[in-house]
């Protein structure tokens, strides 16, 4: 009988194990909710990024199929308003190439900016295209994403438009020498 009991093993987990199990635990979910706020910020800012990407290919798409020209910019007042980038975006048809919303326009779609912390900056009050997918004028220049503007401590996100329309994303310390 006693060579039985020796050979089995037994398939529990004692008291003290699970206890120095749970402290690990939450001792590792201590150190990751320190980097949460950031996580979340930084995920923002990518998703705001890439909305306005889409937005921008969807502009030039539009101008090059239906022969018009296209604006995307901040409105205030139906007018575009370089200071507004933050706000909502509106992106419409501008047969008169005013960046001003007429009578005969049709707005093609809004988005609205996502979170009150964060800042959007362009050099420029509108970016326009062609019925040939190029920028009207000189409306080039790069977009410029801080998540948490306010604390400045984050890498944010610039989206670079070309004259010819062509967009490219990379980050950009310009939010931390605010």
């Amino acid at each position: 009988m006693k060579l039985l009991t020796a050979l089995t093993k037994q398939r529990g987990v004692t008291l003290l194990e699970v206890m120095v199990t749970m402290v690990i635990v939450a001792i590792i979910s201590q150190l990751s909710l320190w980097f949460f706020p950031d996580f979340l910020a930084l995920n923002r800012a990518e998703n705001q990024v890439n909305l306005l990407h889409r937005n921008i290919n969807y502009a030039r798409l539009y101008a090059i199929e239906h022969g018009t020209f296209v604006t995307l910019c901040g409105l205030k007042n139906n007018e575009c308003d370089k200071d507004d980038w933050g706000e909502q975006i509106s992106l419409f048809v501008d047969n008169d190439t005013s960046t001003s919303i007429n009578n005969d326009e049709l707005i093609i779609s809004t988005f609205e900016h996502t979170h009150h912390a964060d800042s959007l900056e362009y050099p420029r009050d509108a970016i326009t295209f062609r019925p040939d997918g190029s920028l009207n004028g000189f409306q080039n220049g790069t977009f410029i994403y801080c998540p948490n503007s306010d604390n400045a401590s984050l890498e944010g996100l610039a989206l670079s438009v070309s004259q010819t329309g062509r967009i490219r994303i990379k980050s950009t310390d310009k939010c931390q020498q605010q």
